[in-house]
């Protein structure tokens, strides 16, 4: 049964394929930049794509402009419950003055879709929307149980979306989650570091910026934090062997992927600085210096760790305060769980390459899951530009994300790895 369902859908694929490409599209052309993270109008698309097919869903908006949507169904037999996972809101898209076309334009050329939020997430979260629609039409001969969870919030940790949901809806948690944020077709993805993001505030007397010897001047003050903070790279990491073991195996294609140095990014700390202000006027000594640091520690290293080297670092500094502005701990699942063999399988099937399990450098919603005990894995396209202009996938990277996700699904709901 399973391959007669299997080369069902890869033969109504192939005759859809200007359908996925046109879902997609629309999905980009509508802005739903975080911030400030409105949703609206992308859900709105989403549940009348759903309902013309005639499926049900529920709509749950703890903050009103940015709902979350779960549909769910009962698979023919009982069995496992799938949770695919997706969000709606992308990073912002920047001055249009730096890209080649309108950020949110959706255009295709050279077997590009370009425009902000297509590699993360709308060819994921698109993704999941097929696949739940796919396997919904075959729903009698499976097993088990499927849900959606499209949700809002993502990019600024998901209090409004998928933490709202795992908080509060059990219903939710599943026996296993599949979502398809950008990992590339050689990476499925069964953890990633924790992030401790904080505001450091530095204030200092000031004064006239003639006189200098009169009072520190803040910004110079945050700088010497800044650099005092490399120290925390130092910091030896004891990540699980199961985990240091698939890190090390994914070495070579994670490097030529991402750059030379990051595989060790992996199992160090690493600190960033992403936003900077600070004094009132060029002739003035600066009397304060504002900073949001970005801190992600490597599995194996509570963020506590981190954050007291980080406290003893501003004990040399007198004037400096810091806020905790979010926190997740380093998280993964067990590297060999029979979703990672399905999707690799899969994958080898569709890009001819066997992805590597390993660990993601970002963080994604599928740590809220695997916090809880839920097995989470990732797969999706190379994120070409991601956060910066002229973000696109490719043709093929789409197509094979979408294949992945619905044979994979396929397997995991048939109990096989779907042969």
């Amino acid at each position: 049964m399973t391959t007669r369902i299997r080369s069902y859908f890869e033969e109504r694929f192939a005759r859809e394929q200007d359908d996925v490409v046109g879902l997609v599209q629309e999905m980009v052309r509508m802005p739903s930049e975080n911030p400030p993270g409105d949703t609206t109008r992308i859900m709105d698309y989403v549940t009348q794509y759903l309902d013309v097919r005639g499926e049900d869903f529920e709509i749950l908006a703890p903050q009103s402009t940015m709902p979350n949507l779960i549909a769910s169904f009962d698979c023919g037999e009982p069995g496992k419950h799938l949770v695919l996972n997706g969000h709606l809101d992308v990073f912002p898209a920047g001055p249009d003055s730096s890209w080649s076309d309108e950020p949110f334009s959706g255009n295709v050329r050279g077997g590009k879709l370009f425009g902000r939020g297509v590699a993360d997430m709308k060819v994921g979260t698109a993704a999941s929307i097929l696949t739940y629609l796919y396997l919904s039409e075959l729903r009698q001969h499976l097993r088990g149980k499927l849900t959606l969870t499209a949700v809002s919030d993502e990019e600024t940790f998901g209090p409004w979306g998928a933490r709202y949901l795992v908080e509060r809806r059990p219903d939710v948690l599943g026996d296993c989650v599949l979502n398809g944020e950008p990992s590339t077709p050689s990476s499925v993805r069964f953890g990633e570091k924790g992030i401790l993001w904080l505001e450091l505030l530095a204030a200092t007397k000031g004064g006239h910026g003639g006189y200098p010897q009169t009072s520190p001047n803040a910004i110079k003050e945050t700088s010497t934090i800044l650099r005092e903070l490399d120290e925390l790279a130092a910091i030896e990491a004891e990540m699980p062997h199961v985990v240091l073991e698939r890190v090390e195996e994914a070495r070579e294609a994670f490097d030529a992927r991402f750059g030379a140095g990051s595989t060790d990014n992996l199992q160090r700390v690493t600190v960033n600085a992403g936003l900077i202000e600070g004094g009132t006027k060029v002739n003035m000594i600066a009397a304060f210096c504002r900073t949001e640091i970005d801190i992600r520690c490597p599995v194996g290293m509570p963020t506590a760790f981190a954050l007291r080297r980080f406290e003893e670092i501003l004990q040399r500094h007198g004037g400096t305060t810091y806020t905790i502005l979010n926190r997740t701990e380093p998280n993964y699942c067990d590297p060999d769980h029979e979703m990672v063999r399905i999707v690799q399988h899969n994958a080898q099937h569709v890009c001819g390459m066997r992805p590597f399990p390993g660990i993601g450098l970002g963080a994604t919603d599928c740590r809220l899951w695997r916090l809880k005990g839920v097995p989470a894995i990732v797969y999706g396209p190379t994120p070409y530009n991601m956060g910066s202009s002229d973000e696109y996938v490719t043709l093929d990277d789409l197509f094979a994300t979408v294949r992945v996700h619905v044979l994979s699904s396929l397997g995991y709901l048939s109990g096989s790895l779907s042969k």
